[in-house]
């Protein structure tokens, strides 16, 4: 760290890996230990690990999955194109001289038919119970039945990413705060892509596509080595996370290989696969959120804004999972989160 460049005044990236608190920055030295390089971090025995002798040492059955690749059920995966359209609103804003244009034009591509609004407004976190009508029987947050706005948690789509769309879209459109629009538009398509993936391998239970629409939320389509939307955010950030989500993926289709009934029969394998897949997926929203953070620190004006807006929505992704694992150090991360002005947060 002795050696780190000293500060400049320049804007900062999210696709350079910064050398953050608590967060060993990669190294390209042909035998240098991964990003943030902890012994004590290690898989479950229960783990599925296609990189370790192709599965051959974990407690898994031999599975399609053990050659560490991901093998679609169906070769069209539409999800894949609202990744495409997540990647093609982010470079409409980090091209440059970002304008009011730039949103008119993100918003046409936001609105598209089948495209990501569509699915904005109907999803649901899976992690919470499902919404219940006047007779208390489960029903659909899109159903009609019930005020998404009474479910928050389960009813994230239309009852908190949708209406945080739709009100940075329409004030950027108008000229308003450009940069601070355009960070929570972003920051809102990664809790959406985070909430999305865990909910198809969910619901990959009775409907088998849904294990490619979650690969394809978070790989784009893409292979191991590439990938767009978060893929390629976690590869840059910490390519151990990356690697994990992506055992977690194949996890979720090898489990879907090994139970092939609709519905799925074995859902002790099923909840643990899960839970594999949204541990990589929640290290991999803590980097992000502990990269911008630092970036913070060293930022002002208009950046230190921008930066403060995608936090404030990535840092409460983690509350969950924060409050199921340590209370105390949850409500002060709410509480910092909850802070207008950045200039107050510790």
């Amino acid at each position: 760290k002795a050696d780190d460049p000293a500060e400049t005044d320049a804007a900062p990236s999210h696709d350079a890996a910064v050398d953050g608190a608590g967060i060993d920055a990669p190294s390209d030295a042909p035998d240098a230990a991964p990003a943030d390089a902890n012994p004590a971090c290690a898989p479950l025995a229960t783990d599925y690990q296609p990189r370790v002798n192709g599965s051959g040492d974990d407690a898994w059955p031999a599975c399609i999955s053990d050659d560490n690749a991901y093998h679609r059920f169906a070769d069209s995966i539409s999800s894949i194109a609202r990744v495409a359209a997540f990647e093609a609103i982010r470079d409409l804003f980090t091209s440059g001289g970002l304008t009011a244009q730039d949103f008119v034009d993100a918003d046409f591509i936001y609105l598209q038919d089948q495209g990501l609004d569509s699915r904005v407004g109907r999803r649901e976190d899976e992690h919470y119970p499902a919404a219940t009508d006047v007779d208390g029987t489960a029903v659909a947050c899109n159903s009609g039945l019930v005020d998404p706005a009474d479910f928050p948690e389960r009813c994230v789509g239309p009852a908190r990413i949708q209406p945080l769309l739709l009100a940075a879209f329409a004030a950027g459109g108008a000229g308003e705060a450009l940069r601070i629009n355009a960070a929570r538009i972003e920051a809102g398509l990664l809790w959406f892509l985070y909430v999305s993936i865990h909910k198809e391998a969910t619901t990959c239970t009775a409907n088998t596509a849904d294990c490619d629409s979650g690969y394809a939320y978070y790989t784009g389509g893409e292979a191991r080595e590439a990938g767009l939307g978060l893929a390629h955010d976690l590869r840059v950030l910490d390519p151990t996370a990356h690697d994990r989500v992506w055992d977690g993926l194949l996890s979720v289709r090898c489990w879907r290989d090994l139970d092939q009934a609709i519905p799925a029969a074995d859902l002790a394998r099923r909840d643990q696969e899960i839970r594999q897949l949204d541990v990589a997926l929640l290290r991999g929203i803590a980097v992000l959120v502990s990269v911008r953070t630092v970036e913070l620190m060293g930022a002002s004006g208009e950046d230190r804004a921008a930066l403060w807006a995608s936090l404030q929505i990535l840092g409460a992704v983690l509350g969950r999972e924060a409050s199921e694992r340590d209370p105390t150090a949850a409500a002060t991360l709410a509480a910092e989160l909850a802070r207008a002005d950045p200039d107050a947060v510790d």
